[in-house]
């Protein structure tokens, strides 16, 4: 029995998501046990409202080296039974290594040479999903018992009735009553080589806008304002651009009025998903066997090459695996769920 557990997972949002079951689980197998979180303090309102977790330890991503032995101590006076490394990176591996836990264990998949510092639970394997690899931990501490499988726990995000309340108002804000069905398009994402190209995205909502009575979303950032517009200013339809006007809890209130989500490898299909919504993910760069929109409900469309997965920082300026997805195919997929 461990009374007191310590999460590591700092960063960043869909990968959060994709740690959330492991909370439920902890739970699940520990009832009594008080679960702690540690996470970077631009993250962790996506943690919030989540019964599960008991207390969440904020970590400054740019507070430098005073912050980083600031945390460390105060994971040290905490005095944990059991530390889980969910990151698997060498920061987090030497935090977990100094904090004193009673037991220690990490996620298969350690990078960075935090391996000198913390032994996985199990080999890593590549084309196993990351819920899954990380849930297998729980799984590790259960031993024999059987637990429930992380689509038992959905929705993994919990919103408050005023979350909600303010999404519902600036959807109608926008001028639509909330009566036809919502699709939220997931235009952007991190790394240019993940984003469909921008004109497919007009032929694809067009299409679907003359064949379906719905309404066109789109969420995003401030930095992602311009490449919907060029999006925006070619549909033949109303739609309601909240891009650059939400902060996240409030997006994940305003996915959660929605049909459907399509989109990029990013946090909005993560999310969604985590809502219990509908996804039609958009992959090439990355592969779909580890990082896909989880789930029984979801769809990957996805044109494998020879050089996938080329990652985050790849050389690659040609983009021939996003490109080669077409809008018909697409539209064909979004067909079976309006």
């Amino acid at each position: 029995m461990y009374n007191k557990i310590l999460i590591i997972k700092p960063s960043g949002i869909g990968d959060i998501v994709h740690s959330l079951p492991v909370v439920y689980g902890l739970k699940e197998l520990y009832p009594e046990s008080k679960i702690y979180w540690l996470v970077f303090t631009r993250f962790e309102n996506i943690l919030y409202n989540i019964p599960q977790i008991d207390k969440l330890i904020s970590w400054d991503r740019f507070g430098g080296i005073r912050e980083y032995l600031r945390i460390i101590k105060v994971l040290r006076q905490e005095k944990f039974d059991l530390v889980i490394d969910l990151q698997g990176l060498l920061r987090t591996a030497i935090i977990s290594f100094f904090s004193k836990g009673r037991h220690r264990i990490a996620v298969s998949l350690l990078r960075e040479f935090s391996w000198l510092f913390e032994k996985p639970i199990e080999k890593f394997d590549p084309e196993m999903h990351a819920v899954d690899r990380n849930y297998r931990i729980v799984k590790y501490l259960a031993g024999d018992r059987v637990l429930p499988e992380p689509v038992s726990f959905l929705p993994w995000i919990h919103l408050t009735e005023k979350e909600i309340s303010v999404a519902k108002d600036l959807i109608e804000n926008s001028g639509f009553k909330i009566e036809r069905p919502l699709v939220l398009f997931g235009v952007s994402s991190r790394g240019e080589h993940k984003i469909w190209p921008y004109q497919n995205f007009i032929k694809l909502i067009n299409e679907i806008v003359k064949n379906y009575s719905v309404i066109p979303v789109f969420l995003g950032t401030k930095e992602e304002i311009s490449l919907v517009k060029k999006i925006t200013d070619e549909l033949k339809c109303e739609y309601i651009d909240l891009t650059g006007k939400t902060e996240l809890r409030i997006a994940c209130a305003v996915i959660s009025f929605c049909k459907l989500v399509v989109g990029n490898d990013s946090s909005l299909i993560h999310i969604a998903c985590a809502l219990d919504i509908p996804v039609i993910g958009l992959y090439g760069p990355t592969n779909p066997s580890q990082v896909g929109p989880y789930g029984n409900k979801n769809v990957v469309v996805f044109k494998k090459l020879p050089c996938n997965p080329c990652g985050i920082k790849t050389s690659c300026k040609d983009f021939r695996c996003m490109k080669e997805i077409t809008p018909d195919e697409v539209f064909r997929y979004v067909s079976q769920y309006l």
